[in-house]
């Protein structure tokens, strides 16, 4: 077993708008933004008229991607893991989505495009969590994976390995605290907002750089 500790990058989610205008802009980005981070999708329906199910499918791919992000950061195995467990996993990972930060502070009408100013508050979760996670590997748990004397009984390890760690994440999303906030632009043109753009939102938000 090999565990490393890489910060991926997120699947981006593309704003696509329904003929908007002025002002409006504001409303319909926090509605976005709320809907792929929160889970809360009843102000973005109403603005696009879309379904509950597509509404909650943007939410999904957002939850499922950081569900991933954090397996594969710190080297759990999901099939190797219980039910329960990797329920506790979904728990932590919409904790940490529902922490996000954000606010539109602007939106100015430019060229037929509209510039939109937003303030993204960065969790401070992965640099508090990480070396407390290494600590634990390699003081408690490095030693009985080494010795463990056959593939089997390794694997039955990873059980415990996801529980402790599982405890130390959650003990850190419930004390999340936030880095300095970043004032970030995007342009939405042709009602949409670029794919590198929600990545760099995504990234700045996620404190994954």
């Amino acid at each position: 077993m090999k565990k490393i500790f890489p910060l991926l990058v997120m699947c981006a989610v593309l704003l696509n708008g329904c003929g908007f205008a002025g002002e409006n802009y504001r409303n319909y980005v926090t509605a976005i933004l709320d809907c792929t981070y929160h889970g809360e999708s009843s102000a973005y329906r109403e603005l696009t008229n879309a379904s509950e199910l597509s509404a909650d499918a943007i939410y999904q791919n957002e939850f499922q991607e950081l569900n991933q992000l954090i397996y594969d950061t710190y080297g759990i195995r999901p099939d190797l893991i219980s039910e329960e467990t990797r329920e506790d996993y979904q728990k932590l990972t919409r904790n940490i989505l529902m922490k996000t930060k954000y606010n539109v502070r602007d939106v100015m009408h430019e060229n037929q495009a509209y510039t939109v100013v937003l303030v993204l508050s960065p969790v401070d979760f992965w640099k508090t969590s990480q070396e407390k996670i290494r600590i634990y590997y390699y003081s408690e748990f490095f030693r009985k994976f080494r010795t463990a004397p056959t593939q089997a009984d390794a694997d039955k390890l990873e059980q415990e390995y996801a529980s402790r760690v599982l405890q130390i994440l959650t003990d850190s999303a419930e004390h999340i605290e936030y880095l300095e906030p970043v004032v970030y632009t995007c342009t939405i043109q042709n009602n949409t907002v670029s794919a590198d753009d929600w990545q760099a939102i995504d990234r700045i938000l996620l404190s994954l750089d």
